[in-house]
């Protein structure tokens, strides 16, 4: 009896998409966007004169990519440190390096999907911030985690990319990791 409830609690979890912690979502919500505007490169990465935020999300999990979205529109306002911006929302299946991207928000996926983002990412010369801290394995940037204390994880194997170069105060407060590491 308790296999079947199991098995039905893992059935039922996989159909509506992973859990979140709301928490954390909030914390990335609030920090990535800041975090992004500390790349001394981030003119080059406008679109139109703007940013644009995008979020990359499993179809499942489209609630929760619509709730970040709605957090960082009320944080934020209109602007992004005197840079006007828009958040778009993508589905991994639609993602491609012509996707117009300032910077990726990547959400819970399968391993390929999230290869697949960090690839485009690194090509694109943008900066890739992961809700899943395993996910740095990857190539993606940043993951943020809250234990005691906010910690914000970067991935020391992608620093030196041509396209990003970020200021020396953001660089003294986070923890570097590397792909072995995780």
């Amino acid at each position: 009896m308790i296999r079947i409830f199991l098995f039905f609690i893992l059935f039922v979890q996989s159909l509506f998409g992973y859990n979140y912690d709301s928490l954390l979502l909030k914390a990335d919500s609030s920090i990535f966007p800041k975090i992004m505007l500390m790349d001394k490169k981030i003119k080059n990465k406008l679109i139109d004169n703007k940013i644009i935020y995008t979020i990359v999300y499993d179809e499942r999990d489209y609630e929760t990519a619509l709730d970040v979205k709605e957090y960082i529109e009320n944080t934020f306002k209109k602007y992004m440190n005197g840079y006007p911006y828009a958040v778009d929302l993508v589905k991994f299946s639609q993602l491609s390096v012509n996707t117009e991207a300032s910077a990726l928000y990547v959400l819970k996926s399968s391993t390929e999907n999230i290869k697949k983002a960090a690839n485009i990412a690194r090509q694109k010369g943008i900066i890739s911030f992961s809700y899943d801290i395993n996910n740095l394995k990857y190539d993606l940037l940043f993951s943020l985690i809250i234990e005691n204390s906010t910690i914000l994880y970067l991935n020391k194997e992608y620093l030196h990319t041509n396209n990003i170069d970020f200021v020396d105060s953001l660089l003294s407060m986070v923890r570097f990791i590397g792909k072995n590491s995780i």
